[in-house]
């Protein structure tokens, strides 16, 4: 009778740490910033600009792409599992992507990664040089603790990238020289970057202050200050370090460089798209091979637009 008993007890051990591991939910965090070039709206992880070559005969020419979405870092964190990330949009085209996938998992609107998720440590990063869409500096974007990607070829990192041409971002809470905004995104909090008399200057009001005259007071733009406002909109959307990484790609030029942009020579408006509204630009899905695991996706992107 001891026996069965204890066996019933490991059985029901066992039961209640395969639900709680069934319940532990795969994370998935992005972020990005879509800034104006040439008078056309970029979203991308970092400011430079390439131009974007298409990858899928499909694709129209570059010259044919009003925008240029260039949706940016997908970080996993939870328990390791193996799957497929698959991103889509109905809003253009998705026109590059890292790493890359093998032709039967993409077409204009999507590609699939297939791999492991593991939270292991990664010794030795790919060279991105030659390999990576638009070679931006991918070591500012590896955060450690995230989960490590590692596929059957031998390629791991710690983030997927994917780029995407939108036909329309008339979804946008607040467009350059918009005359009005919703009352629905009125109060959404902004951040006001631009040249004053002795160097930069910065500060903190709403959309509804910027499109209808309300009183906004400028102070010396400091680092760690805007990075804080960062840190207030986006730390219950991803980590702080993730929001780091997307600080130490921007700063540069959100403090200095926009200003020899001739479409930002009054300033630069930032504030953070709400996440309902994300969707119209792409989606996210997570489908791992083994059933339970919830997925939850949170997206932290930015705009920054001219003044």
């Amino acid at each position: 009778m001891r026996i069965v008993l204890i066996t019933i007890a490991v059985l029901n051990a066992v039961a209640f740490c395969q639900s709680e591991r069934d319940m532990a939910p795969i994370q998935v965090h992005e972020w990005g910033v879509l800034a104006w070039s040439g008078g056309d709206p970029v979203l991308s992880s970092a400011p430079a600009t390439p131009t974007p070559a298409a990858i899928f005969p499909v694709d129209p020419p570059p010259d044919q792409q009003p925008y240029l979405l260039r949706a940016p870092v997908l970080y996993f964190h939870g328990p390791d599992f193996s799957g497929s990330v698959t991103v889509k949009t109905k809003n253009g085209s998705i026109f590059d992507i890292y790493p890359s996938v093998p032709d039967d998992d993409r077409s204009h609107n999507y590609c699939t990664w297939t791999a492991e998720f593991t939270n292991t440590r990664i010794e030795e990063y790919p060279d991105f040089r030659g390999m990576a869409p638009g070679e931006w500096n991918y070591n500012l974007w590896r955060v450690d603790y995230a989960m490590a990607i590692s596929r059957a070829d031998g390629w791991q990192d710690k983030f997927l990238y994917y780029e995407t041409a939108p036909a329309e971002t008339d979804f946008l809470p607040y467009s350059p020289g918009a005359a009005s905004v919703c009352a629905e995104y009125k109060e959404i909090a902004a951040l006001v970057v631009k040249a004053g008399p002795n160097g930069v200057v910065y500060a903190t009001c709403t959309l509804k202050d910027i499109v209808y005259g309300g009183e906004i007071e400028f102070t010396e733009a400091d680092s760690d200050h805007i990075v804080g406002v960062l840190y207030g909109w986006g730390c219950d959307v991803i980590d702080i370090e993730e929001i780091d990484a997307l600080w130490q790609t921007w700063s540069p030029w959100v403090l200095a460089d926009h200003m020899n942009e001739a479409e930002y020579a009054d300033g630069l408006v930032m504030y953070m798209i709400p996440e309902d509204l994300t969707e119209n630009l792409s989606t996210i899905s997570v489908v791992p091979d083994e059933a339970g695991f919830p997925v939850e996706i949170s997206r932290f992107l930015l705009v920054a637009m001219p003044l």
